[in-house]
């Protein structure tokens, strides 16, 4: 007689073992479950929820997460990523910032935090966070240019130049860098060489506001005012609350002797915002050629609390000193400014020169 198991035919015995290899399984499965941290869970659901688009309750899951085990800085990550989706940025910018607390080297974490920095206005973050990028990723030039754009948000146009020249040495290939060329020769007072780049980028990309308003600015002070004040036209169709806009508005309107008008545009500017640094120089420039001095130093005085590095304002109060005879004062305004600008003001150098034999004489 054979053996019980010898007559029991070969699929049941295969699934007999199939069912106890699942329940094997299952039950390692449920233990490897079981040894898993609760804080990791609660992050898994988290990014279930963030699938189905529940951010709200992902947001909940990522808190009890991050109550379990506070130091882990993907749970901090995950919740920036998770604000970014709602809007809510500034939010998301401090989440990213808790993050790289607890992980120093967090490429991605460097990445988002500079380009929030960058919307957020903190140029002189952003270039931080670009400076770990291009230092640990040598070969991705996408963040060599956007650090030129962050030292030309931080205004240092040398710093600029020197990305963007390494950014073409390296093939790099961008119309992106015709603008942050144009906006660079813009603060070096190079405005030849501003409109010559900014020309480029507009003509290709017309709806960049930034590129048209320093385009029109440059030419109006390189004495091309039709082509200056259309290029602002098109720069407050597409930003009509911008005041510097209405300043420089002004500043075409005197060029045509419609004194009037110039004074309703730098009165609109005024209005719309008067702790503006370029709008309170530019109306007291106005005011010191209408020979009211008193009003263009106040005036001066307060874009300086705003801005302290409008150097601009100190030749501004230089020139006012040195007709009062305030030799000294007249002297250290206008080495302040010519201290700190990127290309040559021969007046300026003159008249430093008058006031130094005049100070020792």
């Amino acid at each position: 007689m054979k053996k019980y198991y010898q007559i029991i035919p070969s699929f049941v015995i295969f699934y007999t073992f199939l069912f106890f290899l699942t329940c094997s399984s299952s039950k390692n499965e449920s233990a490897s479950r079981d040894r898993e941290p609760p804080a990791f869970l609660y992050y898994k659901k988290s990014m279930s929820a963030i699938e189905n688009q529940n951010y709200q309750r992902a947001l909940s899951f990522l808190d009890t997460a991050i109550a379990l085990k506070p130091e882990v800085s993907q749970f901090y990550y995950a919740r920036g990523q998770i604000y970014e989706l709602t809007g809510e940025k500034l939010s998301a910018l401090k989440s990213y910032e808790t993050a790289l607390s607890y992980k120093s080297h967090f490429p991605d974490c460097w990445e988002k935090l500079a380009l929030l920095y960058l919307e957020f206005r903190k140029p002189d973050k952003a270039a931080q966070m670009l400076r770990y990028l291009t230092e640990d990723q040598p070969d991705s030039l996408q963040f060599e240019l956007l650090l030129a754009d962050a030292y030309l948000a931080d205004h240092k146009p040398l710093l600029t130049l020197e990305r963007l020249n390494y950014y073409d040495k390296k093939g790099g290939s961008s119309e992106e860098t015709f603008r942050i060329r144009g906006l660079t020769y813009y603060q070096q007072g190079n405005y030849p060489e501003a409109i010559k780049y900014l020309d480029q980028y507009v003509n290709k990309k017309q709806l960049n506001f930034e590129a048209q308003k320093y385009l029109g600015i440059a030419c109006l002070k390189e004495d091309l005012p039709e082509k200056g004040i259309s290029h602002l036209n098109q720069a407050l169709r597409m930003d009509s609350e911008d005041a510097e806009l209405y300043i420089y508005r002004a500043r075409y309107f005197l060029s045509m002797k419609k004194v009037e008008t110039a004074i309703e545009q730098f009165n609109l500017a005024l209005k719309m915002d008067d702790t503006n640094s370029v709008v309170l120089l530019e109306v007291s420039k106005f005011s010191l050629n209408q020979g009211d001095t008193t009003r263009a130093e106040t005036l001066l005085h307060k874009a300086l609390a705003e801005d302290k590095n409008c150097w601009e304002c100190y030749k501004s109060l230089g020139i006012i000193a040195e007709s009062q005879n305030r030799l000294d004062q007249a002297y250290d305004y206008l080495q302040k400014y010519i201290s700190n600008i990127y290309f040559r003001d021969l007046e300026v150098e003159k008249l430093l020169e008058k006031l130094d034999y005049l100070r020792q004489n």
